[in-house]
């Protein structure tokens, strides 16, 4: 802001800071809520400092408790969040594999007694395996994904043998029991969908759709959202006729379901395969199809605008574009948005900067410390 409208409205620009929350998980969950992501960076970075932890205590002895291990997970999902994988890698360093016995609530029975097991988060040991594959190391991630989904598997097996998680003798519930098996299992399931995001990366597309098939096994009710992702990766490879089998299912599927989501996908799929067959006047017929049930369905929104570019009509998709944006900014300043104004901006006109610097403003106002201001094409 200070390079493109000068000190006097960067100055105006009023965003909340780690100073200006409460110093607590309260004050964490509303920086995250509004966006600034960095301020939750360094705030996470304060309260680990108050747990004998964080910044300038590396290499010194310490004691872990469910609290400074949620903070550790929170910061960490944050810098990935943000694209500072090395970062994020440097403060997994300590943690080794995540197993050392200091990670264990018997490490301290006076502050946990009775109390076995990891005090890991279970999502903690997922980012710390799928961090490999943004850092250029999918085989990696893939490694330790597999050790995970070992472990999972393992467990199941114990509890559906009536045992405890650990093997030995278990003293809960059969309600209890059957409480565990379906967070275990879902737990698997959660692990085979970072599989094949890791396998879809490393573009192995056939083991990617076995692994993405194996999750709706654990995710049944997810059925109808991952046979169109499938349906999504086959158009992207240029493979219409797989795209549109798998669209077909999932039409059967949602015959079963009431309700306008449904109704919605099943558009949505007809759509993006009109784009994939260079259809752009079908494929906006269904986008604006979506919009009449659903009008503030921001992808069809945007991939609506895009056909009518594509179409020749400029005018067109630049004025669906800006009274989308202009109808609900909170909602639909989004970076891909954005990125697809200012491109039309630039088609349009060589004086494209001042309309570009007005989305600027239009952010400052809207947008955490977070938002990515590359999209706006200003350099």
């Amino acid at each position: 802001m200070l390079r493109f409208l000068g000190e006097k409205a960067a100055a105006k620009r009023q965003v909340l800071n780690a100073s200006s929350v409460e110093p607590s998980f309260v004050g964490l969950k509303q920086l995250i809520s509004c966006r600034n992501w960095r301020a939750a960076v360094d705030l996470c970075g304060r309260l680990l400092t108050a747990h004998g932890q964080g910044y300038g205590k590396s290499g010194l002895p310490t004691s872990h408790t469910t609290d400074s291990l949620q903070l550790w997970f929170v910061r960490l999902a944050l810098l990935v969040k943000l694209g500072l994988f090395q970062n994020a890698e440097m403060e997994f360093e300590p943690f080794g594999n995540l197993d050392q016995p200091d990670l264990y609530y018997e490490y301290y029975p006076h502050v946990y007694p009775g109390r076995r097991g990891s005090m890991v988060p279970f999502s903690m040991r997922i980012l710390h395996a799928e961090l490999q594959q943004y850092l250029g190391n999918p085989q990696e991630s893939l490694d330790r994904l597999h050790r995970v989904k070992t472990v999972c598997s393992k467990i199941l097996v114990n509890l559906e043998q009536g045992l405890a998680e650990d093997g030995g003798a278990s003293g809960v519930t059969p309600e209890g029991r059957q409480a565990s098996i379906r967070l275990w299992r879902s737990r698997l399931g959660r692990v085979m969908y970072s599989m094949a995001n890791c396998l879809l990366l490393m573009k192995d597309y056939v083991l990617a759709v076995e692994a993405y098939h194996s999750v709706i096994t654990y995710y049944p009710e997810q059925e109808p959202q991952l046979l169109s992702g499938i349906g999504r990766i086959a158009l992207q490879i240029g493979d219409i006729k797989t795209a549109e089998k798998y669209f077909q299912d999932v039409e059967k599927v949602t015959q079963k379901l009431d309700g306008l989501q449904g109704k919605i996908m099943v558009l949505m799929n007809r759509a993006f395969l009109y784009l994939g067959q260079n259809n752009f006047a079908e494929a906006h017929r269904f986008f604006t199809e979506i919009l009449r049930l659903d009008p503030a369905n921001a992808v069809a929104n945007n991939n609506a605008a895009v056909c009518l570019l594509y179409l020749g009509k400029l005018k067109d998709s630049l004025r669906q574009l800006e009274a989308m944006v202009q109808q609900d900014p909170r909602h639909y300043l989004h970076e891909s948005v954005l990125f697809n104004l200012t491109t039309m901006y630039e088609l349009e006109s060589s004086r494209s900067m001042q309309k570009k610097q007005s989305l600027l403003e239009a952010v400052a106002s809207k947008e955490g410390d977070s938002f990515n201001t590359q999209c706006l094409k200003l350099a």
